[in-house]
């Protein structure tokens, strides 16, 4: 099996979960043991916080999950290994202390998120199977520089019309 990881899951129309209807995940693990990711296009409120706060999904997590787009903030021996696509990166505390301590009006590229997309051993692949998911190809500029409502209409293959039955 070919890992997905690094790439964009986009729900199509017919996926009716509410945690996934219109969303974007980005899948950061993918193999035999299960798919594990986070839904990058639903903002949400997180009382006392000072940065904007998404939904990663249905899947309670201790803390809360960051993806940045600064390769700049880490060494160069640990880029690769916390490149989730090109341009997109898994933050740790010290990201998350850099996102704190910015400058006003310094423009950075981050993401953090409450909760998680997980999937059990082949679930995920039922899932596309059964055509609830279309792929697409991550990378940051996608990512930060579209705004997060309009993430899924824009990586949302176009449907084609089904013929008539008449």
């Amino acid at each position: 099996m070919t890992s997905l990881a690094g790439s964009f899951l986009i729900a199509k129309a017919k996926l009716q979960d509410p945690s996934f209807r219109h969303a974007v995940v980005l899948l950061l693990q993918h193999g035999p043991e299960g798919a594990f990711g986070l839904v990058v296009n639903r903002p949400t409120k997180v009382d006392k916080l000072p940065f904007p706060v998404y939904f990663g999904g249905p899947c309670q997590a201790e803390g809360l999950l960051m993806l940045h787009g600064h390769g700049e903030w880490l060494e160069i021996d640990e880029r690769e290994e916390r490149q989730a696509a090109p341009g997109i990166f898994v933050g740790d505390a010290a990201a998350l202390e850099r996102v704190n301590e910015r400058e006003p009006g310094e423009q950075l590229r981050f993401r953090v998120f409450a909760g998680y997309a997980g999937w059990g051993p082949g679930q995920l692949e039922g899932e596309l199977t059964t055509g609830a998911w279309a792929l697409g190809t991550a990378h940051g500029q996608l990512l930060f520089d579209t705004p997060s409502e309009g993430l899924w209409d824009r990586l949302l293959p176009p449907q084609l019309p089904e013929p008539s039955l008449n």
